[in-house]
């Protein structure tokens, strides 16, 4: 990477979801084994990315975390996917491809995450909805440059135990999944610090959409049995 700090972009990082990631990512830089870096919010709106960066930040102190050694900015989408070396989409799939028609030069020879699930809720229940190329994950590969290196990560995740930075202790296994092993590499070394998570290889992009089926099923299930914050466990 081209700096000591790792720059990482959380588009769509006004969500819950978004937010989790930032929250967790800037916390390993108080870590000893953490990868370092600054974080930059990417929202439609640079005001609203800036407003939510403030917020962050302001979380953090509040929880008693030194955020001396914190980066965390706020940019539209085009300019934090400009300054990022690794970016992450924690938005709807309704609006991917229309987000990368956006920012594509911008992610060229970059690592691009998605935890990207294409959703739709039918009788009161989440129902997975691939697209023709079988995943978001197969989607996205083929609508951004060839120098893009494409990660699936974080579909599994409880956005509410990745925001609870002091109460949390629960640890959810992670899948990832790409083609490029120096891109799986990195981004299972930046999900094993997060504090909540442990990096799982998933094998190729192709094993993706595994992967993003089994969101909806967490949600139905936690909502069918009067759960919360479900996550994954392999034993």
């Amino acid at each position: 990477m081209n700096s000591e700090k790792l720059k990482i972009a959380v588009l769509g990082g006004t969500g819950n979801i978004g937010e989790g990631m930032v929250l967790r990512l800037a916390l390993q830089n108080l870590m000893p084994d953490g990868v370092k870096n600054e974080v930059i919010i990417g929202s439609r709106s640079l005001e609203t990315a800036d407003e939510a960066a403030k917020k962050d930040l302001s979380e953090l102190e509040n929880c008693g975390f030194d955020t001396s050694k914190m980066t965390i900015t706020g940019m539209d989408n085009l300019a934090a996917a400009q300054a990022a070396e690794v970016i992450i989409l924690t938005i709807r799939f309704d609006y991917v491809l229309l987000l990368l028609e956006e920012i594509r030069e911008a992610i060229e020879n970059k690592i691009l995450v998605t935890p990207v699930v294409p959703m739709v809720k039918e009788e009161g229940l989440m129902v997975y909805k691939p697209p023709k190329e079988g995943s978001a994950a197969l989607a996205i590969q083929k609508n951004v440059p060839e120098s893009t290196r494409v990660v699936a990560a974080f579909h599994n995740i409880p956005a509410g135990k990745l925001k609870d930075v002091v109460k949390c202790k629960a640890v959810h296994d992670a899948l990832v999944c790409s083609d490029d092993a120096e891109a799986k590499k990195l981004v299972m070394e930046i999900t094993r610090h997060m504090g909540c998570l442990k990096p799982l290889d998933g094998g190729p992009l192709k094993q993706a959409s595994t992967m993003e089926s089994l969101t909806p099923l967490l949600i139905n299930l936690a909502k069918l049995n009067g759960l919360k914050d479900l996550g994954i466990n392999f034993s």
